[in-house]
């Protein structure tokens, strides 16, 4: 076998296993009708896995920010995840990718000031 074909056959190993092995993370926005996410932190995430933003209640965003942990400043390189909204008209994921930073700082526009603010942690 070619070295390109060796090559070839272990990106495609690494890739399938890396889509295999994704998981589903869920933060509840507005939990129990309170102005937090819920967990606060989610940690161990890792290439291609998906974080999924539930709506429980209220009027609420999921916007980037390029940190500390509560700043209330939109990041300038990953765009917002959901705008300001009562609830989605689907589900609003994200996606962690081989460019997703180490910490993923992201606030509530509305309610940034009252501490509605989160991160992801890869692991």
């Amino acid at each position: 076998m070619s070295r390109l074909n060796l090559k070839l056959l272990t990106l495609l190993l690494v890739t399938f296993a890396t889509i295999i092995s994704a998981d589903l993370f869920t933060v509840h926005v507005g939990a129990n009708g309170n102005n937090v996410f819920d967990p606060q932190t989610t940690t161990g995430l890792k290439i291609g896995d998906v974080v999924q933003f539930v709506w429980d209640s209220g009027f609420h965003s999921v916007t980037p920010s390029d940190g500390p942990d509560d700043s209330c400043t939109p990041s300038k390189n990953i765009p917002e995840i959901q705008s300001s909204t009562k609830k989605p008209a689907g589900n609003v994921t994200f996606e962690i990718k081989e460019d997703t930073p180490s910490t993923v700082f992201y606030f509530c526009t509305v309610h940034c000031s009252g501490g509605m603010h989160g991160s992801l942690e890869l692991a």
